[in-house]
């Protein structure tokens, strides 16, 4: 993929600096662990309803070469905010552990910095997992000895969104580790005094918990944030940057109750029926505000997981006859297509043309240099060093 192309839709100019006289909105809608063929308008033959992913799609351009910076977690997301692949930072393989230390670089520039340097108020709502510098009550490596541990949750975190051009932050480190709890910019919400209980479904890292801990109501509360971030951020005159990472259809497989029975993919279906729904409240706080003019982004950070879930994605093969990785080969943490291609929508009113189809391959990591494209910035030289600006491929169907 070249950039330096020169591509004109409706005035504006693709591959040279944007247009910024009224600079969009963007939202950056992260899915965790959804598989390319999850999606109707990618698979036909799914069994899952995505009615929300796939008006996005006749809204906007859909992408068939995708491709997400990894086959797991940690480094995709180090790759979406930096622009840079994850093999530069200190992980160069896995993800971070619980209790992990920041991996994004002190200074570090990231897509939230960048675009609050031009005039945006930056938001993460959702999964973090990046690191944080966790306190602790006797100054040793923060752990989760006896299901408690050692760390300190009446002090502030550092390292974390805050610490890296968000200006609010609110969500989970992850659903399955510890602290179980809600984040909010750089505390918790309460204080993790229990135990979690390790059980199969649920929680599966030992660590502390706030008492009455219910993993179901992660997804509904971080939608309810999200779509309050966008409703105040409406308001303003600023242009707005939402990063907004799902945990689902992340382990554990938890849909609320009105999404039981929605699909015919058993509870993970039902789960990623529950993100689709989660797309719809955003596209509705959009339209209820009035904030059109924003460019929407929906993808995932690697392909359908198949271990610690109850069918993983060949078992719901033979169970159910649905293909969460459509033909492609591989599946989470493989290097094949499964692993790492992607379902990839954008929509931009006014903009992308609706219904649009791109062969293009592009990567996650493009998220830098787009928004410096859109916003006419320049990226200094140790900025983004593999990121490509893919404007010029959203206003052409292939």
């Amino acid at each position: 993929m070249a950039s330096g192309i020169i591509f004109t839709w409706v005035g504006v100019v693709c591959g040279s600096p944007a247009d910024v006289s009224r600079k969009p909105n963007i939202v950056f809608i992260l899915a965790d662990d959804l598989g390319y063929g999850d999606v109707r308008c990618y698979n036909a033959q799914s069994k899952i309803p995505t009615p929300n992913l796939d008006r996005l799609a006749a809204e906007g351009i859909r992408f068939t070469d995708a491709h997400a910076p990894d086959a797991v977690c940690t480094p995709s997301r180090y790759g979406i905010l930096t622009g840079r692949y994850c093999f530069r930072s200190r992980l160069h393989s896995g993800v971070l552990s619980p209790w992990g230390r920041p991996l994004i670089e002190t200074g570090r520039l990231t897509v939230p910095e960048l675009l609050r340097q031009h005039g945006y108020t930056t938001a993460c709502i959702g999964k973090w997992h990046l690191g944080w510098d966790w306190p602790t009550r006797d100054g040793l490596a923060p752990s989760s000895t006896n299901g408690i541990g050692n760390v300190d949750f009446t002090k502030s975190m550092s390292g974390g969104p805050l610490a890296h051009g968000f200006d609010s932050y609110f969500g989970v480190d992850l659903p399955n580790y510890p602290p179980y709890c809600f984040i909010t910019n750089d505390h918790t919400v309460d204080v993790p005094s229990v135990a979690a209980p390790m059980q199969k479904g649920g929680m599966n890292r030992p660590g502390p918990m706030v008492p009455g801990w219910n993993l179901t109501n992660i997804l509904p509360e971080i939608t309810l944030r999200a779509v309050q971030t966008i409703e105040e951020a409406a308001k303003s005159k600023k242009p707005f940057f939402l990063y907004f990472p799902l945990t689902a259809p992340h382990y554990p497989i938890v849909p609320a109750t009105e999404f039981k029975g929605r699909s015919q993919a058993g509870d993970y279906g039902d789960f990623v029926a529950q993100v689709d729904a989660t797309v719809g409240e955003v596209l509705r706080a959009l339209a209820r505000t009035g904030a059109t003019n924003t460019l929407l982004v929906f993808t995932s950070d690697n392909g359908p997981e198949i271990v610690e879930i109850d069918p993983g994605a060949y078992d719901r093969i033979r169970r159910y006859g649905h293909r969460s990785m459509d033909g492609l080969r591989g599946v989470k943490r493989d290097i094949w297509e499964g692993g790492h291609r992607v379902p990839f929508l954008a929509r931009w009113p006014g903009r992308i043309p609706s219904g649009a189809v791109s062969a293009e391959t592009i990567c996650e990591v493009d998220l830098m240099a787009t928004c410096a494209n859109l916003i006419g910035a320049q990226l200094p030289p140790d900025a983004g060093e593999d990121s490509y600006n893919i404007l010029p491929h959203c206003w052409a169907r292939n």
